[in-house]
């Protein structure tokens, strides 16, 4: 029995479009009360070969299909990275050109997922804004959805820890078939520190027979 009949389909698909749409209008929205006006912003719809790939200081995303239809949009600020990408009747000749790939990175952290493969119907997005608050402190806020639940595809998704230096691993995820993935991550630096106040600190610190000279 199918998961899916071809009206389910039509109704999520449409569904997905508006969702899209609020998501583009909610993302100018936010870039008309901004200071900031460099804006990049890409907006397709059609049947064929597709590919696109967008990049920035803390996110990037790729997007790609052979042979099928697809919705796609992203749109990105200097604090901020929208895409998302509906592709349908991927077939399976497209192999791992039928890919979709959100990353993301900040306050020390990755945040990768991907889609490979995909065949059938497929929905994707990714959701980041990095900000910097007042004491230094960098703060990360990704989301990424994916849904094959009305096809198929191989999916990879990585979150790592980089503060110390050498990235590490926090979360893994490894799947292939028909799922729903919603990975989150909303982390902040811990608080910067002037090396002067803590010298100051060790100053503090002095030994019992110390003697402090006068002025």
């Amino acid at each position: 029995m199918p998961l899916y009949t071809p009206s389910d389909f039509k109704k999520y698909f449409w569904a997905s479009c508006i969702l899209s749409i609020i998501c583009l209008i909610g993302a100018i929205v936010a870039i008309g009360s901004s200071a900031y006006g460099d804006v990049i912003e890409q907006s397709i719809r059609g049947t064929g070969d597709f590919y696109t790939w967008h990049d920035s200081e803390h996110a990037s995303d790729l997007a790609s299909a052979v042979n099928a239809t697809v919705v796609y949009d992203a749109i990105r600020t200097p604090e901020t990275f929208s895409t998302s990408f509906i592709v349908s009747g991927a077939q399976s000749s497209g192999g791992y050109r039928n890919q979709y790939v959100v990353k993301s990175s900040g306050a020390g952290y990755k945040h990768v997922y991907r889609a490979t493969a995909i065949t059938g119907d497929f929905v994707g997005s990714g959701e980041v804004m990095v900000t910097v608050g007042g004491d230094g402190a960098q703060s990360l806020d990704s989301l990424i959805l994916m849904d094959s639940r009305a096809g198929n595809a191989t999916f990879q998704g990585r979150i790592y820890n980089g503060r110390s230096g050498k990235p590490v691993a926090e979360e893994e995820m490894d799947a292939i078939g028909k799922f729903v993935v919603r990975s989150y991550l909303n982390i902040t630096e811990p608080i910067k520190t002037s090396q002067d106040w803590l010298q100051f600190c060790n100053m503090l610190d002095l030994p019992d027979d110390a003697q402090l000279q006068p002025v």
